[in-house]
This record gives structure tokens, C-alpha cells and sequence, in this order.
């Protein structure tokens, strides 16, 4: 509705010219961060010191407060033993730092030949050194001879001006008091600041974790993942930096003491507590031994022995036990850790040095859960910004299909060949072919060429087994693209994996003039491979002409970027198709329909429910829960001796109790990891569409298999996983209890799961 307010223009103009560009309130808003830390450092200092330190003394007054005893005694009880550790390290450095004291004038002549030495061979006229001193002293007067001569204003008066000297007014006594005394209380008092902190937030821990939550936003769930994962990522390292550094500190102390420096106790203890410096640390840690060694020997073996030690201790830890030792447990990208080390070790000297690394975990960690700091994650978290299928298609746009063959090889080894083409090639070529109007003949040359060069050699490192006699004969042809045929070579090879005798057509054969002379003798099926958003036209005739040569061939298509209409039920009839897949997985199972369900793979051994008792009244209510967290329509453990118990009850339970036999047998022979279960390798029972099996293992025992079925299939996090792990080994322990007793009549199966609100 029109307006005649002259002061509304007026007002969206100065709107206009207030608002600023987010990238420049981004920049401002940092900027002041980043000057309050500075200003602020007297006071977030101590409290960030006292953070680290409640990261690791928290665990100890959990453990007291499990004994029964009052959190505030608790408390009192580690900050007593902290201060009398910390106190008496510091008595024990003194003490030893005054005995040496006392000892060094009687090391003052070695040192003062030592010296003369170096000097007569550095600084003597007879060294080459001394010559070319001599040398830039004369290029030195010959300039300034040549200067003078091109002056041409009045020459500068001979007589050299005096030199005045002001002494400053003595020092009051009280100024010297200060000033001696000023260096010991700052770190002092920046010890007692951080020890009242840590008080405060030992004893209300719960207080401030709540109100940090009710700060991170209305998400609980992503505040508390994120909270809770700082915390076990910031544990974690120091407590292995802890370790690390008591090894550092044994192994120098006792290498300086078998090569007989002094104070071998000492510098074994500074270089454990200065290695907490990153980068820094053991450098500085090993200055003074290196200069004790070079005051208390006559020669030159006990320093070079000395510098050799320290050498050999920080290769070895910073190269092989600190990479095996942290893993990812930081998270942080080494170049991401090194700008952080610099960026706090200016902002707040030594102290921001050794911060730098938790601090930096806590934002990766914070950037990996709250959306509006996603992108401190991008910027300093070590897990790729990448994922798979986006990489390898990048290393394939850039024509570097070297690389492009190392990631795909690594992933296979890490997991299987089959699991590559499912999850990351066919990912792949769905990419290039939404990228397809936007890619220029040379990119898509790129990908085609670099990917059949890819496939080509996993097909060489994994050559696929010779099918057996009998085997189903399959055709995999892509239906139009070269992008069709590469993923119809992928489903061969996943097909020829599994047994059958795959073979893959180039589009091509397709193709009017060529369809009629295409060998269908003795084929049972012929997959069609299409990314063609809309493939119905050539899916309907390329069938028609199949069907009227082999009216009894199965025909599967798989259209990898189906839509809508083409997953209704209808549509495979409508297309002439026996079925429709748009997945590797359900692609392989439909070209076998004689292991279609499972029907032809071994016949399982009869299944044999636990009997009612104690050990099913102890694996109940650990199965149940394995059941509902996963969300599961059923879980089932399986046992070595034939015995099995689901959630579920009649057919369901029966077809679950089968696959997880099936999973204990593959785990008892090595053949089958922990985690999602190929469905072709292992076909899944009918009404799931996805299930997930670990072994129920007690130290070296093998006791069966945990399997939770899923629908619909989706994939397991390093979270999930690890749950579903710890689910299984609580069952094995139970089992390992000693619980099983058979003369008891065996029940059904455990009442089924009710259905989800």
C-alpha cells in the first residue's frame, strides 16, 4: 500500500550505506577477537591454563567421586597432590640448579682453553677467516676513500665530536627490590590466578558445562557431541603428550648419565617439562647439557655424543611414536597446527605456544558441530573438505590419473573392491555426468580416459576369479554414454567377483546396426547401464529388439540417476524390463536371480534359538538396545555352537538368525570384516535393506556374531561402528561369564520390538 512518509526513502538509503559486506563483518569481528585476547591476556591466560589442566586432572576426581567421596573432597584432594608434585619439582630443579652452580668455577680453566682454542682457530689473521675480514676492511676504506672524493660540499670538520654518557640516578631500594622481584612474581601469580580457576571449575564442572551448552544454541544434541568430543580429544592428547614426554625425559636423563655429564637427572626432567613447547622444546632442552658438556670435557666427544642423543631421541619421537601415538586423535592439519603455534605463541608468548595445540582441537572440533563456525573446520581440521568421489573426479578433471590410481588403490585396501565401486566410482560418473553441459571436450576426455585407465588397472592388481562351471551368464552394456559403459564395466567386475561370468559390451553393441548380431546364446541376463536422466526412449527399443531375439532373457536397467517415475512400481513394465536398479548392490543381486533372497547361496545350518535361562536373561536386554539406538527392525547374535537369539519373532527372526551364522562362520574364517555386509557376497533376507555385523570376541575368543538389520540401508559412522563394537563386546563378556546352561526348554524367539511412534 502506497506511502507518503518522506522519511521512509530516507531511511532505506541510510539502512543501505550502514550495512556492511558479511566477508568485511567477518574481518571486524575477528579483528576485535583477536585484540581482546591480547588486551585480556593477564586473565585468560591463567584461565586457559586452567582449562588444559582440568582437562587432565578431571578424570581423577571422577574416579575419587566413584569411591564415595564428597566432590569437594575430591577436588581438594587432587589440587593438594598437584601442588606438592609441582612444589617439589620445583625444589628438586633448585637444589640441583644451585649444586651445579657450585661446580662450574671449577670447570672455568677448561672452558677458558676451550675458548682460546676456538679463537685461535676462528679469528686468528693465519685462518680464512681472518683474511676475509681483512679483505672487507679494505673494500670498506676504499669506499669510503671514494666517497669523500665525490663530496663535493664543504669537507666534514677532522676533530671528532665527544661522546656524552648519562648515567642514570641510582635506584632506590625499594625500585631494586622490585626489580628483582617482579620476574618471580609474575609467573607466580600467574600460577595462583590459574590454580583458583582450576578450583572453581573442578568443583562446578557440571555448572559450566551446561551454561557452555545453553551458549553453543538451541541444538542440544550437536552442543553435546561437540563438547563431549573436545573434551575426549583434548584427554587423549595430553594425556599421550604426557607420556611421550616422560619417555623423552627418561631416555635423555639416562643417555646423558651412561655418556657422564652432570645433572643428568636435571636435564632428563627440564627436557620432559620443555617438550611440552612444541617444535621448540627439545631444541631448548638440549642447550644446557650441550653446554655442560662442552665446560666439563677437555675434547670434543662428550658435546658431540651429547647433540648426537638429542638428535636420535627427537627424530625417532617426532617421526615414528608421536605419529603412531596421536593418530587423529588432534585432528588438526600439520600446516593448520603450525600457522596456530605461531599465531598464539605471538599473541601470548611461551605460554600461547603450548596452548596453541588443545585450542586448536577445540575450534576444529566446535567448527566440525555448530554450523555458523563450520568453516574453522575447512580451514584447520585434518579430515580432507573433499570426500571421496569428489576427489578422485577432481584428480581426473586435472588430468592426473597417477593419483587418481593411488586413491582408488588405497581405498580398495582399506576396504574392498567392490565397496570402491559402490560407494566412490559410481559417485564418480554420476558427477561428471551432472557436470556434462558445463565441461569442455578436454575435461570430459579427462575423466573417460583417466577412468578406464583407473578401471583397467584395479582390474590387474584384482584380477576377478574364473567363473565356476555353471556360473550365470551376465551382459553389462552401457545403454548410450561412454560413462554408461565404464559402470558397466564396474558392475562386471563386481559380478565376476561374486562368481558369475560377467562380461561388459561397449554402448556400441547396442547400437541399430549392431543389436542384431549380439551373442545372447547361453546369457541368463543383460544389465543396462544409463546416467541418462531420462533413458525411457532407448530403455523401451534396445528391450524390444532383446526380447524379440530372446523372449526369456532377463533384463535388468539400471538408471544410476533415476528420478522419480522411474522407481514407481510400475515402471519396469511399462519399460519392458524385469527390474528397475539404482544401486551397484540391488543391480548385482537382480542379474542373479537364482541367489536373488539368498535362495542359492549355502543352505545354512538349522537354526537353534537360546534357551530360556540365565545366559538369555543376560543377553536380552543388551541385544534389545542394540536393536533400538540403531533403530533397527531387528538384531540377532549368532553363536559359535549353533545358537542364536533375535528381537524379532517368526520368519524375520529365523532369516536374522541365518545371516548371523553366516557372519560368525565368515569371521571365524577371516573372510568378513567388521561392518556393513556386502549384499552380494552375503545376500540379505527379504524386508532389509542394509545390515551391519561384528564378531562377539573376548580377548582371543571367537564367540559369534552381532548383526542389526537395516531399513532403509544407510552407512555406519566411526561413531556407529564403535557403538555397535562395544555392544558386541558386552555380549561377549557376558557369554564369556560362564552363563550357558541347555537343560532348559527353548522358547521362540525374544517378543518383538514394538513399532516406533
Amino acid at each position: 500500500m502506497p506511502t507518503d512518509d518522506p522519511s521512509e526513502p530516507l531511511v532505506a538509503e541510510t539502512q543501505r550505506l550502514v550495512a556492511l559486506p558479511s566477508g568485511l563483518a567477518t574481518a571486524i569481528a575477528i579483528a576485535l577477537v583477536v585484540a581482546a585476547l591480547y588486551l585480556g591476556q593477564a586473565i585468560l591466560v591463567p584461565f586457559a591454563l586452567a582449562v588444559l589442566l582440568a582437562f587432565v586432572l578431571d578424570p581423577l576426581v571422577t574416579r575419587l567421586r566413584r569411591a564415595w567421596l564428597p566432590r569437594s573432597a575430591a577436588v581438594a584432594l587432587v589440587i593438594a597432590a598437584t601442588v606438592a608434585v609441582l612444589g617439589g619439582l620445583s625444589l628438586f630443579v633448585g637444589s640441583q640448579v644451585a649444586e651445579l652452580g657450585r661446580d662450574l668455577p671449577s670447570y672455568q680453566s677448561t672452558i677458558q682453553k676451550k675458548l682460546r682454542a676456538l679463537r685461535q682457530a676462528v679469528v686468528d689473521n693465519g685462518g680464512s677467516l681472518g683474511g676475509a675480514s681483512r679483505v672487507v676492511d679494505v673494500v670498506e676504506r676504499e669506499f669510503d676513500a671514494a666517497r669523500r672524493a665525490l663530496h663535493t660540499g664543504p669537507q666534514p670538520s677532522a676533530q671528532a665530536p665527544l661522546r656524552v654518557r648519562v648515567d642514570p640516578a641510582p635506584a632506590s631500594p625499594l625500585q631494586a627490590l622490585a626489580e628483582v622481584v617482579a620476574p618471580v612474581l609474575t609467573p607466580l601469580a600467574t600460577t595462583g590466578i590459574a590454580l583458583v580457576f582450576l578450583v572453581f571449575i573442578l568443583v562446578d564442572r557440571s555448572d559450566l558445562r551446561e551454561r557452555l551448552l545453553r551458549f553453543a544454541g538451541a541444538d542440544l544434541r550437536r552442543a553435546t557431541e561437540a563438547v563431549d568430543e573436545a573434551a575426549r580429544r583434548v584427554s587423549r592428547y595430553l594425556t599421550v603428550q604426557l607420556g611421550v614426554n616422560l619417555v623423552f625425559g627418561v631416555a635423555l636423563g639416562l643417555g646423558l648419565w651412561l655418556i657422564g655429564v652432570p645433572g643428568a637427572l636435571l636435564w632428563g626432567v627440564l627436557g620432559a617439562v620443555l617438550r611440552y613447547v612444541p617444535y621448540v622444546g627439545g631444541g631448548v632442552a638440549a642447550v644446557c647439557p650441550a653446554l655442560m658438556a662442552f665446560a666439563v670435557d677437555d675434547g670434543w666427544s662428550l658435546l658431540l655424543w651429547t647433540l648426537a642423543l638429542v638428535t636420535v631421541l627427537e627424530i625417532t619421537i617426532n617421526s615414528f611414536v608421536e605419529p603412531w601415538l596421536y593418530g587423529a586423535s588432534a585432528g588438526v592439519a600439520r600446516v593448520a597446527l603450525l600457522l596456530s603455534a605461531a599465531f598464539w605463541a605471538a599473541l601470548w608468548g611461551p605460554i600461547g605456544l603450548i596452548l596453541a595445540t588443545p585450542i586448536t582441537v577445540c575450534l576444529v572440533v566446535m567448527g566440525r558441530h555448530l554450523r555458523p563456525l563450520r568453516f574453522l573446520e575447512h580451514l584447520l581440521g585434518a579430515t580432507p573438505v573433499f570426500d571421496a568421489p569428489t576427489r578422485l573426479h577432481q584428480r581426473l578433471l586435472a588430468g592426473d590419473v597417477e593419483e587418481a590410481i593411488e586413491l582408488a588403490e588405497q581405498e580398495v585396501r582399506t576396504g574392498s573392491l567392490q565397496g570402491f565401486f559402490r560407494d566412490t566410482a559410481v559417485e564418480v560418473l554420476r558427477q561428471a555426468s551432472a557436470a556434462h553441459a558445463r565441461s569442455g571436450a578436454e575435461h570430459r576426455h579427462r575423466v573417460v580416459s583417466g577412468m578406464a585407465t583407473l578401471l583397467n588397472e584395479l582390474r590387474v592388481a584384482w584380477p576377478p576369479p574364473p567363473p565356476a562351471e555353471g556360473a550365470s551368464r551376465v551382459l553389462c552394456i552401457g545403454l548410450r554414454s561412454e560413462l554408461d559403459s565404464l559402470a558397466a564395466e564396474m558392475l562386471a567386475q563386481t559380478l565376476a567377483a561374486a562368481g558369475a561370468d560377467a562380461r561388459q559390451l561397449p554402448a556400441s553393441a547396442l547400437a541399430a546396426e549392431q543389436i542384431g548380431s549380439l551373442a545372447l546364446d547361453g546369457v541368463d541376463a543383460v544389465v543396462l547401464s544409463a546416467f541418462n536422466p531420462a533413458p525411457e526412449t532407448n530403455a523401451r527399443f534396445v528391450c524390444r529388439r532383446l526380447r524379440r531375439r530372446q523372449p526369456g532373457l532377463r533384463i535388468v536397467l539400471a538408471p544410476w540417476n533415476a528420478g522419480a517415475e522411474l522407481r514407481a512400481p510400475q515402471a519396469a513394465a511399462e519399460l519392458g524390463v524385469d527390474h528397475i536398479a539404482t544401486t551397484l548392490d540391488e543391480a548385482a543381486l537382480q542379474a542373479l536371480p537364482a541367489r536373488k533372497g539368498g535362495d542359492a547361496a549355502a543352505p545354512p545350518p538349522d537354526v537353534a534359538l537360546v534357551p530360556a535361562g540365565p545366559l538369555r536373561a543376560a543377553l536380552a536386554p543388551t541385544l534389545q538396545r542394540a536393536a533400538e539406538v540403531f533403530d533397527a527392525p531387528v538384531a540377532a547374535l549368532a553363536l559359535n555352537d549353533g545358537h542364536c537369539l533375535a528381537t524379532a519373532g517368526g520368519d524375520m527372526a529365523t532369516a536374522a538368525c541365518r545371516l548371523a551364522g553366516q557372519a560368525a562362520a565368515g569371521f571365524a574364517a577371516g573372510t568378513l570384516e567388521p561392518g556393513m555386509l556386502d549384499p552380494v557376497r552375503l545376500p540379505l533376507p527379504a524386508g532389509l535393506d542394509g545390515a551391519a555385523a561384528v564378531p562377539l570376541r573376548q580377548a582371543a575368543t571367537l564367540h559369534g556374531a552381532l548383526v542389526i538389520g537395516l531399513t532403509p540401508a544407510r552407512a555406519l559412522s566411526a561413531g556407529d561402528t564403535r557403538l555397535l563394537e562395544a555392544l558386541a563386546a558386552e555380549l561377549a563378556a557376558t557369554l564369556a561369564a560362564g552363563l550357558l546352561r541347555r537343560d532348559e526348554p527353548t522358547p521362540a524367539a525374544l517378543p518383538a520390538r514394538p513399532a516406533a511412534a
